[in-house]
């Protein structure tokens, strides 16, 4: 019996930590497929109103002024909620409200769990059992069947409603495993203050579910008013910054480089690599990506011998090296340039995890959070210049927007080469050199994403 109750409590564990490495990307995808396979405009502003609820979430969800696990227990909880409301209905109100539950859950799912994971490992000896297989030949398995049986996704919804509720034990668990750290750690509270920045936020990401929305379907709207209203939000952008500036000074570029890295990669290099490869060309990203996330920080360590500074310093050569191969058009130049950027976001984003959370100017249960959120920031950054681009290059060739998102051919490829990729990769370069000044990081020993 006891056996049994502990391989109960290790799934549970195993579970939740399997939800937080993909909490951030699999709703979105699932609700995407069903948008895809319904072509319904439903499904649509559901999706619009998780990608929106998922990047307001991470400046926000400090303002309640609870611990990190209890966060994490709420994440888990409201996770399950919206997941579960897709399984069960099509109407729009309820996949609005499930849509805006889920968003949270996969915006915070992460940092709170890396905090918690963060004070065990910082506070005692504690390991989690990995269970990620296991987990995911479970879901593969399901989404299998739920296709093959014409389900529509609904048997997946209830499947990844029941993970949420089977990682709820190990949540509570750690909250208990952490209740020692917290009664002697001071409470700081966050409250609810400045609401001319609630404001802006509102009108800023409005633009983003408009932006969002342009992604997916075609809309009707001039495009001198889209290029008027990505301004007002990089104006908005740049008002959120400087009032925020007073947190970690010394790290905040190399947040905002993280994040417009992140988002060049995945999100513009995503499309912009069927210029170069094809219908194949979205996978071959995606596989650079996980192959030099995975891999940086470890080969870095190697090749400084471990030792901080010069593993930073190789990484951030790399990085450079990446950036300027982007600017030639080859295919063969183009992978190697992805794969030595995400080689260096695999490298640098463990070490920031660790230094930032050893601050003492900082409380370490806001740590990890304060990461995201700046790391968020420079994402937008990247997505409004992409944008902006993207809608004046396209008026000028009398193009659509989602010829670019959409395309049927690579006929293009020099417009959006020297019209996209390159401004964007020279923004990229210079926000890379800005981050130089950013305070060597402390030597980590393992990885955490």
């Amino acid at each position: 019996m006891t056996r049994l109750k502990q391989s109960g409590i290790d799934f549970s564990v195993g579970t939740l930590n399997f939800l937080a490495n993909i909490g951030i990307i699999l709703p979105y995808v699932l609700i995407l497929a069903k948008w895809q396979q319904t072509q319904s405009e439903t499904y649509l502003i559901a999706l619009v109103a998780f990608y929106i609820s998922r990047a307001a979430s991470i400046f926000y969800t400090k303002r309640l002024n609870l611990r990190a696990s209890t966060y994490l227990i709420l994440s888990l909880t409201l996770g399950a909620a919206g997941s579960l409301i897709f399984a069960i209905t099509a109407h729009l109100g309820w996949l609005i409200i499930g849509s805006l539950l889920w968003g949270y859950s996969a915006a915070t799912i992460w940092p709170y769990f890396l905090t918690v994971k963060l004070h065990l490992t910082h506070t005692a000896d504690f390991k989690m059992k990995h269970l990620y297989w296991l987990i995911f030949a479970i879901l593969a398995l399901i989404v299998g069947a739920d296709v093959l049986a014409k389900f529509n996704y609904t048997l997946t919804f209830v499947l990844l409603g029941l993970l949420y509720l089977i990682a709820l034990p190990g949540g509570l668990l750690l909250n208990n495993f952490t209740s020692d750290f917290y009664q002697e750690s001071p409470h700081h509270v966050h409250g609810l203050s400045q609401t001319w920045r609630w404001v802006l936020s509102v009108i800023f990401f409005g633009v983003i579910a408009v932006l969002t929305t342009l992604r997916k379907a075609s809309v009707n709207i001039s495009s001198w008013l889209i290029l008027t209203i990505i301004g007002i939000a990089l104006v908005i952008l740049i008002i959120e910054l400087i009032a925020d500036w007073h947190v970690l000074p010394s790290y905040k570029m190399r947040l905002l480089n993280r994040g417009f890295l992140v988002s060049m990669v995945l999100l513009f290099n995503s499309f912009f690599a069927y210029f170069y490869l094809g219908k194949a060309g979205m996978y071959a990203v995606f596989a650079v990506y996980l192959l030099g996330f995975e891999t940086g920080f470890t080969l870095f360590n190697l090749l400084g011998h471990h030792d901080a500074r010069r593993a930073r310093h190789d990484s951030l050569i790399s990085l450079m090296v990446g950036q300027i191969l982007l600017l030639i058009p080859w295919v063969g130049s183009y992978l190697l340039g992805l794969l030595l950027i995400t080689l260096y976001v695999g490298y640098d984003n463990p070490t920031l995890n660790e230094t930032l959370y050893g601050l003492d100017s900082i409380d370490t249960d806001s740590a990890i959070i304060h990461k995201y959120r700046f790391s968020t920031y420079g994402g937008l950054l990247c997505q409004l210049a992409m944008f902006g681009l993207l809608v004046a290059i396209s008026t000028v060739a009398g193009l659509s927007i989602l010829d670019f998102f959409k395309p049927s051919d690579t006929g293009n490829f020099a417009l959006y080469f020297y019209g996209l990729s390159w401004p964007l990769v020279i923004v990229s370069l210079i926000i890379s050199v800005g981050s130089l000044r950013s305070k060597s990081p402390v030597t980590v020993e393992t990885q955490s994403e």
